[in-house]
């Protein structure tokens, strides 16, 4: 025999360890046969043919042992039938084949034997079906049930007699959850053989699975988001694109445990079937608060979890940082940078056109900053009506845009300087960032040649040869420098602005250079924001829930709006901090500065905030000063973001007069605030908390309305319970979805404690309220204020999916569905609710708050205004109008929508009687000519059967069509918002005031749909019919590639963080060092608040 060969071949390839040897042939891929018999003529190949032959070998033997993987066996036919084989010379390969698989599956090897049972299957081999069934076999071993169950059904067809087949189909099928179909498999089985152990055995665990199953009792015990099969299904799809992306500079490309979670489930279902393996219990991380203080841990330790299998318990590692803002030393760390930096450049758009249509006060200032920059250039006005030039820099002046924002700035340089050399620099790597500015600038008649744009982030911006390779950069120094808005967030330094402005100095600006901004002065004010102590309507006692008032970085608001935001004070006077000059040749990357106040009244000191204000140039000023602490009286435009809080280490309860003592520094990225005296112990942190959780608690109407609810409610239940002998009365059992903070659960009950129900019937039955909650950091914070409350043996907090629960033996009266979003159905309440009712109350005798509920919807036109501001056409920014909510009072109030129809009723859902609505049409009458952009819509609930109490977030602007509902008990919900349908491209109709047209309406389980009669509908993975996308711009396909990307990137993410604890180690470790300095390295542009909130996933 020749001697085997050294490359680890498939399918044919495999046969070289047989009586044969693979050899080249004149360009062929040649079977050889034994010495005695070689055609002679094989050996006087000349050099250069055989090199060619000798070169073509490996490239065949790759796609031969692919194959051969695969299972392709036609292509492994085609293969032998080119290698001029001999029917008997195959059928003896293919016998070794077999033989050798055999070899190879005792020994466990299965990906090899794969290979090998592949290229048995080429020849005409007896008992074919055998070897189906060792694939199949092979396939389950290596967790491919999918692949499994088509190699058995092939065994079955290859010999339906033979029981094995069946088996090896019921095994695959019932790893697969496909238990009705397994059984059958299993019974067939034992039709051909009734004596099989085997299949009697799996049988019976087939039917007990399917029977524990359809109770969901395994589900409550080992819970499972099998829906992640679906991403193992897609990699052959994905590695395709791997390699058509692999140019893609936006592209990530990760690991494969970035790309599977079946470490986890794999042994889960292990468990599901009897194996004694559970998983790794949920890791619990701790956040040492001093690591705020550390401007950069260079040298420090990183803490690592590692899940231990031998101890079975997690331990924490501490490895050595080389910086924290250097990521080189972390595959798992870039990979997050990146998503984080992608997950920016989507929401950029999204800020612009928030800022545009809110006529913001920052667009204004930079506008009138750049004329006042071009005022300079040109010199002052003589009495003769002639400017006097500037000494240095004249109106031939070269200009740098780093970031161009919304553009109004760039354009109105352009527009006064229409002869000067100016440059634009995107400052993003995204692509449609650079597309909408240029079609922006063609929108204004812009021409190439008056502005040169420069797509690339603001780093790798240089000097170069004009004539050199790299022509996407400067050929000369720039005279003025504008640094756009975009490039400072809430606490001027979190997007690491101070690097980018000493780059642009020291390398890319003359000497004399003029700057904008010139400079920014940053202040504070100490501050209290705490939860209610007892005060509220509720008259709970929160304090516990402000131990999660912490994060890694500070987290900006806007404390002038007063409906989103908690309440707070003010506990001293507003100080001065730092001072940035930016016309100085270099901007300091650190500092520090220590100040003293004194409290002015008392209070709990737990927070810092502060703001800039920032010199455009030497007369515009953007003042950013809270309008209750400002004392210049000057008014800012907007509902925007721009004041940053950070969390003290600890809360310090303070009395007036007293003296605080705070340190307060500044490195490359981030301000921070530390109370040097008193002495504050810094806290580790275990638990947080959402912030519009926190905010929820203030929404006095809203609660009171679901109050006073329940009590009607409970009212009919006791009442009908007297009327049952005592003995067979069921034990009150209320059941709240969506609990949050169990903050409406206390209410039910005490509800229930007012209506009779006694210290002795919950030691007899247990918990009234079942509150049902998915957070479970957030359940931990809830069960600590229950007991606080002492309402913790009234109420239980369940973490566990509802549809994952078993049908529960004690059946509740109420639910209480807390699953109301601005446009009702958005959080699922349709689902849910269906689902509590069979697992969870009896199906004809109960009741839910709330108890119906219908849809208003009004046409609207959005955008109009941005055709012009300040002289700019900007409309562009309209394609980008995807969100789901809208302010409409503020929009009506701003001028950038107007009502084009009258309000409707678009859809009427019963939620106790469980009637629903079906798909209509409905006559629209325009009350105004126009465009229709959006279908604005909101609720009207009744939280009684008697339409009594009303909870709605009806815009206060917009009249109802009738008064009869104000004559009701009305409840508004705090902020008031509605959601909304925005309408692209082809779908957007022009209308006439007083010619109808029809409107389709519809909904999914999650949200109503409106669309024109004719729209063509298509369907989403998800199942659901939506209409088709209309044709769209380049600029915002491109937008749309990169935020369908960046959301399949986050749910990869966040899936192996959840069920991959080896990518859970390095990706805690990873977020904490981004989050406490996000834009510590110049190579990413990252919000910081995305970083924030994604360490905090951690905590939630």
């Amino acid at each position: 025999d020749a001697p085997p060969a050294k490359a680890r071949l498939g399918g044919l390839g495999a046969l070289a360890r047989a009586p044969f040897a693979a050899r080249p042939f004149r360009g062929r891929f040649a079977l050889g046969m034994p010495d005695a018999e070689k055609d002679a003529s094989s050996s006087s190949d000349d050099d250069e043919s055989e090199e060619e032959d000798n070169e073509s070998i490996d490239d065949k033997m790759k796609r031969i042992t692919q194959l051969g993987r695969q299972g392709n066996i036609q292509e492994l036919a085609k293969e032998a039938k080119i290698a001029d084989c001999s029917p008997e010379m195959l059928k003896f390969a293919s016998l070794k084949s077999k033989d050798l698989g055999n070899e190879a599956f005792q020994k466990k090897e299965y990906e090899q034997a794969l290979e090998y049972y592949a290229g048995a299957l080429v020849g005409d081999v007896p008992d074919k079906h055998k070897i189906f069934s060792n694939r199949s076999a092979c396939f389950f071993q290596l967790g491919k049930y999918t692949d499994a169950l088509l190699e058995a059904t092939k065994a079955i067809k290859a010999n339906r007699s033979w029981s094995k087949g069946y088996f090896r189909a019921g095994r695959a099928a019932l790893e697969m959850e496909y238990y009705d179909e397994a059984l059958e498999m299993f019974q067939k089985g034992l039709d051909k053989e009734p004596s099989n152990k085997d299949l009697v055995e799996w049988t019976e665990k087939a039917r007990k699975i399917r029977n524990q199953q359809a109770q969901d009792k395994l589900v409550k015990k080992h819970a499972t988001d099998y829906t992640k099969f679906d991403e193992l299904t897609k990699q052959v799809a994905e590695e395709e694109e791997e390699e058509e992306a692999a140019n893609d500079p936006n592209r990530i490309i990760l690991g494969d445990k970035y790309y599977s979670s079946s470490k986890m489930e794999q042994r889960q279902l292990k468990a599901m079937l009897g194996y004694k393996e559970p998983p790794p219990p949920p890791f619990e991380p701790t956040f040492n608060s001093d690591l705020v203080y550390q401007h950069d841990s260079r040298g420090a330790k990183t803490q690592n979890p590692v899940w231990d299998p031998t101890r079975r318990e997690w331990r924490i590692d501490a490895k050595p940082a080389p910086s924290r803002i250097d990521y080189s030393d972390s595959q798992q760390a870039q990979a997050v940078a990146m998503f984080l930096e992608r997950q920016t450049d989507v929401q950029l758009v999204e800020e612009w056109l928030a800022l545009l249509d809110a006529q913001a006060s920052p667009i204004d200032a930079y506008v009138d900053g750049v004329r006042d920059l071009i005022a300079q250039m040109l010199g002052p006005e003589g009495p003769d009506g002639k400017r006097e030039k500037h000494s240095v820099i004249g109106n031939d002046a070269r200009w740098l845009f780093i970031g161009i924002g919304c553009g109004l700035p760039l354009m109105t340089a352009v527009r006064y300087l229409p002869t000067a050399d100016i440059i634009a620099n995107t400052a993003h790597r995204s692509f449609y960032v650079a597309d909408l500015a240029l079609t922006i600038a063609a929108a204004n008649g812009i021409k190439k040649e008056q502005v040169r744009f420069i797509h690339r982030p603001s780093q790798d911006l240089a000097i170069v040869d004009p004539d050199g390779e790299d022509i996407n950069n400067l050929t000369g120094k720039v005279d003025c420098v504008v640094f756009d808005y975009e490039l400072f967030d809430a606490g001027l330094l979190g997007k690491g602005v101070l690097a980018k402005i000493n780059h642009a100095k020291k390398k890319l600006a003359t000497t004399n250079h003029l700057t904008m901004p010139m400079g920014a002065t940053v202040l504070c004010a100490p501050c209290e924001m705490i939860c209610p102590r007892g005060e509220a309507v509720d008259g709970i006692d929160w304090r516990n829930a402000d131990d999660t008032r912490w994060s890694a970085f500070y987290e900006v608001q806007n404390l002038d709006k007063e409906e989103e935001v908690e309440p707070w004070r003010s506990l001293g006077l507003v100080q001065e901090l730092f001072e940035f000059d930016f016309t100085e040749g270099e901007v300091k990357m650190s500092g520090q500065t220590d100040f003293h106040f004194s409290a002015t009244d008392d209070g709990v000191l737990n927070c810092i905030a502060f703001w800039y204000r920032m010199s455009l140039t030497s007369s515009v000023v953007l003042d950013h000063t809270p309008a209750c602490l400002s004392s210049s009286g000057s008014r800012i435009k907007g509902a925007y973001n721009r004041h940053a809080v950070q969390w003290l280490a600890a809360p310090i309860q303070v009395s007036k007069g007293d003296n605080i003592h705070v340190r307060a520094s500044y490195s490359r990225s981030r301000i921070r605030f530390e109370v040097m005296s008193p002495e504050v112990p810094k806290l580790d942190r275990r638990v947080s908390c959402p912030r519009w959780l926190l905010l929820r608690l203030r929404e006095e109407q809203r609660l009171e309305a679901y109050r006073k609810a329940i009590d009607k409610a409970l009212a009919r239940i006791m009442e009908a319970r007297e009327q049952v002998p005592k003995l067979d009365r069921p034990p009150l059992r209320i059941v709240h979805l969506g609990a949050g903070l169990t903050q409406t659960s206390m209410v039910a009950a005490k509800c229930a404690r007012e209506a009779g129900v006694t210290d002795r019937d919950i030691e007899t039955h247990g918990y009234t309220v079942v509150a049902m909650e998915r957070m479970p950091k957030v359940v931990k914070l809830a069960k600590r204020v229950l007991r606080h409350n002492d309402l913790d043996r009234d109420v239980f907090v369940c973490s566990e999916e509802i549809r994952q629960l078993p049908n529960q033996p004690q059946r509740a009266q109420l639910i209480v569905a807390e699953l109301i979003d601005p446009g009702l159905l958005g959080e699922g309440i349709l689902l849910l609710l269906n689902i509590a009712r069979i697992k969870m109350c009896n199906a004809f005798d109960h009741s839910v708050v709330p108890n119906r509920g219908a849809i208003w919807a009004a046409a609207f036109e959005f955008g109009e205004p941005l055709g012009n501001v300040h002289g700019f056409d900007v409309s562009a920014f309209n394609h980008y109008r995807t969100g789901l909510m809208v302010d409409l009072d503020t929009a009506l109030e701003n001028g950038s929508a107007r009502q084009i129809s009258n309000v409707f009723e678009a859809l009427k859902f019963d939620f106790e009687k469980n009637e629903m609505p079906s798909a209509h049409t409905i006559n629209l009458v325009p009350t105004e000519s126009g465009k229709i952009t959006a279908i604005a819509f909101w609720y009207v609930i009744d939280m009684d059967p008697d339409g009594d109490i009303i909870l709605t977030n009806w815009p206060e602007s917009i009249p109802p069509p009738d008064f009869s509902m104000m004559e009701k008990d009305v409840h508004k919900a705090i902020p008031i918002r509605q959601a909304i349908c925005h309408f692209q491209g082809d779908h957007i109709r022009e209308v006439t005031k007083g010619e109808p047209l029809e409107l389709d309406v519809g909904y999914n389980t999650a949200w109503p749909q409106f669309f024109w009669p004719g729209t063509e509908m298509v369907t989403k993975e998800s199942g659901d019919r939506v209409p088709k996308p209309p044709p769209m711009p380049r600029h915002r396909l491109a937008y749309e590639k990169l935020k369908s990307e960046t959301e399949d990137l986050e749910k990869k993410l966040q899936s192996g963080l959840m069920f991959d604890e080896e990518m859970l180690a390095d990706g805690y470790a990873a977020a904490e060092r981004i989050a406490l300095e996000p834009n510590g390295n110049p190579n990413y542009l990252i919000d910081p608040q995305n970083a924030n909130y994604f360490h905090m996933m951690f905590f939630v």
